[in-house]
Order: structure tokens, then sequence, then C-alpha cells
């Protein structure tokens, strides 16, 4: 099998929309050389990754829970938390205001579910690959290959919104 030319993340719109007025239009992703893991072949070491770290099942998680309304849904619970999280160590860093970082907490506890929707991030490998980093093994959620890119920016990335 030849080397992938794309990666592919999954990211709700509101992460999407608070990096591109906050940080500058640059965006932190978790992503994987595979949409889909569970269409590899078996003997694939990334067919072993988990759905956590999928990015097709955490589009269908994302999907399904907005659908229901599900105001127990662990993937938004997830999102909602890293979300504070990254606020909250922009702001230590210095990277963003103290008002900013209100700004962003207001929003990620006021977002409606629309503002849950997930995006599908398409990145050409060639535009990032100086800056991706392999995700070390035990903080990988399976045996699966896991990447981030700490800075990538707008113009790397296409969006597909279904």
């Amino acid at each position: 099998m030849s080397d992938p030319l794309l990666l592919y993340s999954t990211n709700v719109k509101l992460k999407f929309l608070i990096q591109q007025e906050f940080r500058s239009d640059t965006h932190f992703v978790w992503c994987s050389d595979a949409f889909d893991q569970t269409k590899l072949p078996g003997y694939s070491l990334n067919s072993h990754t988990p759905a956590s770290s999928n990015p097709a099942e955490i589009y269908r998680q994302l999907v399904k829970d907005i659908r229901t309304s599900d105001k127990h849904s662990a993937k938004i619970a997830e999102q909602r938390a890293s979300l504070m999280k990254r606020a909250l160590d922009w702001a230590k860093a210095g990277e963003i205001t103290p008002a900013q970082k209100s700004d962003i907490v207001y929003l990620v506890k006021t977002a409606s579910f629309s503002e849950w929707q997930p995006l599908i991030y398409i990145i050409p490998i060639p535009a990032v690959c100086a800056r991706l980093v392999q995700v070390p093994a035990n903080k990988r959620a399976g045996m699966g290959m896991e990447y981030t890119i700490a800075d990538l920016n707008r113009s790397e990335f296409d969006i597909i919104e279904v």
C-alpha cells in the first residue's frame, strides 16, 4: 500500500469558530491517515483504532447525539471540556486575554446543539508534514497511528459539512 496523501479530522463547528476568531484562524487538530479505520484490512495496524479516535465514528456519534438532542452526550461533554481546558491554557500562556477566555467559556457553556455539528477536515499531508506530530503510543486510544497538528492554518485544509 502506498503512503497516504491525506489526513482526516472530525471537529465540532464551535471549535472551528473559536479557533477562527480567537486564534487567528490557526487550528489544533488530532487526525488520522484514514477517515474510517473500520474499512481498512484487518491485518492493518490502523484497523485497530478504537471508535474514540476514528474520524468517521466521531462524526457518526456527534450526528446521532445532535439529532436526538442528547443532553447527556458523552462526545459533546468531552468536546466541551476540551474547549474549556484550551481556553484556560491559552489564557495562562498569555495567548488570549482574560476577556477572551471569558467569552470562550460563555460560548462553550451556552452552545446550542447546532454548534456541536461535526465538520470533517481534509488535510493534504505535503502541506503539513514538517509540523505533523505522531502521538506517542501511551497517549493513543489504541494501536492505530494518531497525529496532531498544533498550528494548522485555514488555507491548509478543506471542510466537508454533510
